[in-house]
């Protein structure tokens, strides 16, 4: 991958999660989580894992994305309620320099330089043959309790929406 390309999607994923996380409006943070998805898909791509990339593009930044922009619309928020649950600059402040303060731990103690091991990559990583045998076998009852969550998530809002009517 080019490392150009490489540090234009790293920089795009980092600041559309800040964005995520810091803007109001739960529509602007959709979107912005539609822009993280789209760019770590895009690192995808660039590491030679079509399928990842693949699904990336269409489970996350589609289907995913559309799912919560529903609940969005669903919930209906005012103004005033946005208002109300606002971040604080403060506490975002105090949350960016602590998570600045751990990334610089991790990387002293990962032993970031240039004459560091390199990570080697398996051949068929990223393929659809690894990716199912992995998420079939070894992974598949976090698979399973991540859809009953997600299942929970989507009925509760549901339940939220309709408590106001």
């Amino acid at each position: 991958m080019n490392p150009i390309l490489f540090w234009i999607l790293a920089a795009t994923t980092v600041v559309s999660a800040l964005f995520v996380v810091g803007k109001r409006s739960p529509l602007a943070g959709a979107l912005a989580l539609a822009v993280n998805l789209a760019a770590l898909a895009g690192i995808f791509a660039g590491l030679a894992a079509p399928f990842l990339f693949i699904v990336q593009i269409l489970v996350y930044a589609g289907a995913v994305i559309v799912l919560i922009v529903f609940v969005i619309m669903l919930l209906n928020l005012r103004d005033e309620e946005l208002k109300a649950q606002s971040i604080q600059r403060g506490k975002f402040g105090v949350s960016a320099v602590l998570c600045a303060l751990a990334l610089a731990i991790i990387l002293r103690f990962t032993g970031r330089g240039a004459d560091s091991n390199v990570a080697s990559v398996a051949p068929d990583f990223g393929s659809i043959e690894q990716f199912g045998g992995e998420l079939l076998t070894r992974y598949v009852l976090p698979l399973e309790i991540v859809a009953v969550i997600l299942l929970v998530g989507i009925l509760g809002a549901v339940v939220l929406a309709k408590r106001g009517e």
